[in-house]
């Protein structure tokens, strides 16, 4: 089961959405299926920083330093796979402001974190530092950070969700309403948006989907860690100088 499930900051202008992707990075508004630039309809782009970027990460609460280390090194495990360059300098504004102690995990993706007031944060983390389930919490959410989605909404999952099941179990246990859920679980991402990588059951960016929420002998356990095709996909969206996307 999910210990605390991730809800995707959705942002309330779709139009700012695009239009900030597109600012940061134009090669966010590439069709994957023909490689020809064309303006998309609003809902489907990608949302990737800009290649070669420093981001810089802060911290929205006045955490112990030794916690903030932990942190750190654990964002840095994706680091070697793009051409970004990760900074955590609270003396500077902060293009992702980390809050802990949160109500709910949730980050904004990519380039989404532009369009949130400067003061509150664009990740936040409910799970406690001391939990089994917090390094890994922290590699999805800053997944997400860098521009990445839900890998069960891969168009290609073909997850056999048993879905009365599902909204119960997230209405009983998380208090979601069945539009979290449908959004969140059920809402497969166009073929035509996507990076067109197959689908990777063993991504940090999965669910963990429960045989008992589904049809037949059907499950995903929880992944731990950043998998080869997750790697992939971020050297894809951020590759190093003289490599091919």
């Amino acid at each position: 089961m999910n210990t605390h499930p991730c809800k995707i900051i959705s942002p309330d202008n779709l139009l700012a959405s695009f239009e900030a992707a597109i600012k940061e990075n134009s090669a966010n508004e590439l069709a994957a299926t023909s490689g020809e630039r064309h303006k998309r309809s609003v809902g489907q782009w990608s949302k990737f920083w800009g290649n070669g970027r420093t981001l810089n990460i802060t911290f929205v609460n006045a955490e112990p330093e030794a916690l903030r280390k932990q942190i750190e090194g654990i964002i840095r495990q994706w680091e070697p796979s793009t051409n970004l360059t990760f900074t955590f300098d609270q003396k500077l504004n902060g293009d992702i402001r980390i809050k802990t102690g949160a109500q709910t995990n949730e980050s904004y993706v990519g380039t989404d974190a532009t369009l949130a007031p400067a003061d509150e944060p664009t990740l936040s983390l409910l799970v406690d530092p001391q939990n089994v389930d917090f390094e890994w919490t922290i590699l999805h959410e800053f997944g997400h950070a860098l521009g990445l989605q839900h890998e069960h909404l891969h168009p290609k999952a073909n997850i056999p969700w048993d879905r009365p099941k599902v909204y119960d179990y997230y209405k009983t246990n998380y208090q979601w309403t069945e539009e979290q859920v449908y959004y969140n679980l059920f809402t497969l991402f166009p073929t035509a948006d996507f990076m067109q990588g197959p689908y990777d059951k063993e991504s940090i960016m999965h669910y963990v989907v429960p045989n008992e929420l589904t049809f037949g002998d059907w499950e995903v356990p929880r992944n731990t860690r950043i998998s080869k095709l997750d790697r992939r996909n971020m050297r894809k969206a951020y590759p190093k100088p003289n490599t091919t996307p």
